[in-house]
């Protein structure tokens, strides 16, 4: 009698714990597990040397934008430009002011771990202004269209810090300045990028 006593206090004891277990689980596969965001906000300066009129100038880019994926990252970029330049067309140096905005793409198509290749592409138009020695004011305003095709090698520092280095080729079109044409301003180009991404 007390043996059949023990297993059904036993039994019912099983059944009670069983239950709350299956509960519990149940409760845990009904939670959705909280999604991760996939994109980040990122915004970037850089600064390199190109050629115009076969002389070196630097520059100095600011871009913003959205890395939607590992492979793709898109916005808006400015580059100004404020420099000296021996053009052989004319005799002494000319003042450039140079200034252009537009938009990128950026592809990704290695990664591994902290380490990246990118290929960025960027359209965008701006305007020129050169002044020569004995001028007063810089001439009126040549207005452009640019492009540019650049290979980059990143490495993420910290969660939020990438730097870049690479180079790459810059396109214009629409410039007669002061002696100075599109071949003078098509250059190859080098530069050192700092992006932050959150």
């Amino acid at each position: 009698m007390r043996f059949a006593k023990f297993i059904s206090v036993f039994a019912f004891a099983f059944a009670v714990s069983a239950n709350a277990e299956l509960v519990g689980m149940n409760d845990q596969a009904t939670e959705a597990p909280a999604k991760e965001r996939s994109w980040s906000g990122l915004v970037g300066v850089s600064g390199g040397n190109s050629l115009i009129a076969r002389d070196g100038t630097i520059f100095m880019s600011v871009r913003i934008g959205v890395q939607w994926n590992d492979i793709i990252a898109n916005g808006a970029w400015a580059t100004f430009l404020m420099s000296d330049v021996m053009n052989p067309n004319v005799k002494g140096q000319e003042l450039v002011n140079y200034n252009a905005f537009g938009l990128f793409a950026e592809l990704f198509p290695y990664r591994n771990g902290a380490f990246s290749i990118s290929v960025p592409v960027q359209v965008g138009a701006g305007v020129v202004n050169v002044i020569e020695k004995g001028d007063e004011a810089f001439s009126p305003e040549d207005k452009f269209f640019t492009g540019e095709m650049a290979l980059h090698f990143n490495y993420r520092v910290t969660r939020m810090l990438e730097v870049s280095i690479g180079g790459g080729y810059r396109m214009f079109a629409g410039i007669s300045e002061n002696n100075l044409d599109d071949m003078d301003f098509c250059t190859p180009f080098g530069e050192l990028r700092f992006t932050i991404k959150e």
